[in-house]
Parts: C-alpha cells; structure tokens; sequence
C-alpha cells in the first residue's frame, strides 16, 4: 500500500467513524468521536508530504506511543465521558496499527 492509499483509507474511516457519531448518544457517541480524531490527525500527518516523519516506521513507532499514552489515561480516568472518549481514541489506533501493517517502508507506489 502506497501514501495516498493509506490517508484515503484512514479518511474513509473517519468518514464513517463521523456517520456513527451522528447516529449514536452518549458515550458510544464520544467513543466514535475520539475514533475519528485521531483517524483524521493521522491522515492529516501522512498528507503533510513524504518525509521520514511520517514514513511507515516512524509512524508506527509515534502511533504506538500516542495509543500508550490514551491507554494509560484510560485506565486512570473515572469519568465516564473521558473514559468513553479515550477508548474511542485507543480504538483508532488500533486500525491505523492494523492498516500499517500492509504499508510499504517506504510508501511505494
């Protein structure tokens, strides 16, 4: 899988993260909000341009850092909103984990 590839998959995840979102109430609600967040943060990163920023492995070594850092908040937080929200978060790394997995080092075409 390509760059361009990779940001248009994680965009139609967020679309689709953002339809749950208007569908859903509560906390399934911040849960779909916090998936898509990061979705489009992520894509936003990778269409910032190719450099080793955003290459596949760096990606994945900042992803894989930011998910620790919400997992951690997750099982400090009380608050069930937050909790909600950060599971959502956590969620969206793991399917930009998933679909990194399928990336070339170096985005080839």
């Amino acid at each position: 899988m390509n760059r361009l590839q990779f940001i248009d998959r994680l965009r139609a995840w967020a679309a689709r993260a953002d339809n749950e979102v208007a569908e859903s109430h509560g906390t399934a609600r911040l849960a779909w909000q916090g998936q898509a967040s990061v979705l489009r943060a992520t894509a936003s990163v990778a269409s910032s341009g190719a450099n080793e920023n955003n290459a596949p492995d760096a990606l994945r070594r900042q992803i894989i850092a930011d998910r620790q850092k919400a997992y951690d908040a997750w099982t400090a937080e009380k608050d069930p909103d937050r909790v909600a929200l950060l599971s959502g978060q956590i969620q969206g790394y793991e399917l930009i984990l998933t679909l990194l997995a399928d990336a070339s080092d170096s985005w080839a075409a």
